[in-house]
């Protein structure tokens, strides 16, 4: 990675010829497996959240914090913080697409299972897949590619399946909802390598994201979670309202510890460094074989929620862990060269 970095670093001006894209190795195997942990723990930061405080206040929030620290930190590395040409359209788009993306995952979050939501946000690396095959030939999946990428979905099914099977009515608006995020990402993966990593950092490519996204998720906030009316009349948020939430009566003070942790966490580790390195990797990795590692992170949540909370990983779950490890080894296999 730290040859990854020097990449991105001599590039203070975010301009610059894209490194030749490497096949999956070691090196992007261990990354991943470490950004993947850190968000399996994200994943469970997300619902827990969402019991706190408004799920786009939340986000919104998180976009914010992170924003406050990438500004000295690009100073500290000499990154520009301003664009030029068509880093100006590039960026709105990505931002727009990252907002709706958290914006329709956080909200879809309080209206179903964690199971179900990790299943479904895991459809992610479908979208690209099939994005990759039509606007990236170079990252086309394999026959054995492709079979490894059904795999591995079908393990983590099996992993939830008893909570794929609770029918509670009203599941599927979330459902909905997550599968769309998945889709978001899907889109946003393949944006950037189709059209940003030639010409802009990892850090660039994170900071238009975060840069164009928080002000439209506050205002999201604003307009549908009435957080500014909290201050004054009393109100709740929740699944049941029709609105997506309203800020406690008492303002800030109706926020815990837990959920500003959650959100400092989020901001600080998941947005600022597993996001940033995402983004890094992603200009020298196949976007297609990036994206199928992050069937980990329910794994994770998984052996993550054994080891601290003592939770029981039943037969259909070991099962399933054993179908994504086998499904990821067929993915990050090389291709056979040329006869």
């Amino acid at each position: 990675m730290k040859e990854i970095d020097s990449e991105a670093a001599s590039q203070p001006q975010g301009v610059g010829a894209t490194p030749e894209t490497r096949p999956a190795d070691a090196s992007m195997v261990i990354w991943m497996v470490g950004l993947t942990c850190l968000w399996g723990l994200n994943a469970i930061g997300i619902k827990a959240v969402t019991d706190e405080m408004p799920p786009l206040l939340a986000v919104g929030l998180r976009g914010l914090v992170a924003l406050v620290l990438m500004v000295p930190f690009a100073l500290w590395r000499r990154e520009r913080l301003g664009f030029t040409g068509w880093q100006w359209v590039h960026g709105l788009v990505v931002g727009v697409l990252f907002a709706l993306e958290f914006a329709l995952f956080y909200v879809g979050a309080q209206y179903t299972s964690g199971g179900h939501m990790v299943i479904f946000i895991n459809t992610a690396p479908f979208f690209v897949a099939a994005g990759a095959h039509l606007f990236l030939p170079e990252e086309r999946l394999s026959t054995m590619g492709w079979l490894g990428l059904t795999l591995a979905f079908f393990g983590i099914v099996a992993v939830f399946s008893d909570d794929l099977l609770i029918l509670k009515s009203g599941f599927w608006r979330g459902d909905l909802l997550v599968i769309l995020a998945a889709m978001g990402w899907g889109m946003t993966t393949l944006y950037m390598k189709r059209f940003m990593v030639r010409s802009m950092t990892g850090f660039h490519m994170l900071y238009a994201q975060i840069l164009v996204s928080t002000p439209l998720l506050l205002g999201m906030s604003f307009a549908t979670e009435s957080f500014a009316a909290g201050f004054f009349a009393a109100g709740s948020f929740g699944p049941e309202s029709l609105s997506f939430g309203t800020f406690p009566a008492d303002g800030f003070a109706g926020f815990t510890a837990l959920g500003l942790g959650i959100v400092l966490f989020q901001a600080v580790v998941v947005v600022v460094f597993s996001y940033m390195a995402w983004m890094t990797l992603l200009r020298v990795y196949p976007a297609s074989a990036m994206q199928s590692f992050t069937f980990l992170t329910p794994v994770w949540g998984v052996l993550l929620g054994a080891i601290l909370l003592g939770e029981t990983i039943t037969v259909p779950g070991v099962a399933g862990l054993a179908m994504v490890g086998a499904g990821l080894v067929l993915i990050s296999r090389p291709r056979p060269g040329p006869s």
